[in-house]
């Protein structure tokens, strides 16, 4: 006579499978943080490389006309009635000029250098506009990856000294040692003023050799987030706006600006990297600026002449 035994059904009862599902969201919610370092550690490696592609296009370009870009040429701004032609109003920025130089020939190329690339134009001199063939164009080299989005492309108007169209945000701004609203027509680069002021100025820049505080002393660009206090604030690519420049010794680093709801103010510098942003300086190397760094150290790698040499930094 045949006996039968009673037989475990195959596969996991649900408390088993429960347990197993814990176990992988409690893995999962270890493994998160360790998968997302990784991956800012990748997009912070990928902006350092950007920036050392624009130090080693900014050093080309000095070899072809021995000097640095300006800033920006024939801008709209808040002094534009001191030193642009009536209807010369052109907003041009210094990324424009180093395009052939980051393997943008063909754009650079397109561009007509005879009429403006951006509207700003404060003091209403004329000449200002746009250029279709610079709308929405995104420069990945320009951009930081770990930024988050914002209002781009951007336009604004009427004629001010924000008016732009389709313009894409920079991550990497030209440092200066000062606003538009300090210093008028002197805000113009000049080789008499070489103590006070950073290597870019308004529609002129330094050489090499005006460096006199050394090149691995002295600050070109640095990071500067896309979102700022109000929308209109740029650096843009294609055309320059009141709010151009970056001015870290005065608006600071990852500095929140009172009634900002914790982003910086215009001219801040800033990143989205933990404790600081990237800066180029002069000799192409990137370096890692602390946001706690002091405002006398800042300002001594923010000039190029005044012999304030750092110390470590």
């Amino acid at each position: 006579m045949r006996t039968f035994t009673h037989r475990r059904p195959s596969g996991f009862t649900l408390i088993e499978l429960l347990v197993v599902i814990a176990i992988i969201a409690v893995l999962i919610a270890l493994l998160l943080p360790a998968v997302q370092q990784a991956r800012e550690a990748a997009r912070r490696s990928q902006c350092k490389n950007n920036l050392k592609q624009v130090g080693l296009a900014l050093h080309n370009y000095h070899d072809t006309y021995n000097r640095l870009p300006a800033s920006c040429i024939n801008p709209g701004g808040y002094n534009s009635d001191l030193f642009v032609p009536s209807g010369q109003v052109r907003n041009f920025t210094g990324y424009l000029a180093i395009l052939p130089y980051l393997d943008q020939s063909p754009l650079y190329n397109r561009i007509n250098f005879s009429a403006a690339t951006g509207g700003s134009d404060w003091k209403s001199m004329g000449g200002g506009g746009s250029q279709s063939v610079l709308d929405n164009v995104k420069m990945n080299v320009l951009r930081c990856p770990s930024d988050a989005e914002f209002e781009d492309p951007h336009t604004a108007g009427p004629t001010d000294m924000y008016t732009i169209t389709a313009a894409t945000r920079v991550s990497y701004g030209f440092v200066h040692e000062t606003t538009e609203y300090d210093g008028g027509a002197g805000k113009l680069w000049t080789a008499n003023a070489n103590a006070t002021r950073s290597a870019f100025g308004i529609n002129a820049s330094a050489r090499i050799a005006d460096i006199v505080d050394g090149t691995s002393n002295t600050m070109l660009l640095i990071e500067t987030p896309y979102k700022k206090c109000n929308k209109v604030y740029g650096p843009f690519f294609q055309a320059a706006t009141h709010t151009h420049f970056i001015v870290p010794t005065e608006y600071g680093i990852n500095q929140a600006w009172g009634g900002c709801n914790g982003v910086p103010y215009a001219w801040g510098a800033g990143s989205a990297h933990v404790g600081g942003c990237h800066a180029l300086m002069g000799d192409g190397a990137v370096r890692f600026i602390s946001q706690n760094m002091n405002n006398a150290t800042l300002l001594s790698i923010v000039t190029i002449g005044k012999g304030d040499i750092p110390g470590e930094f």
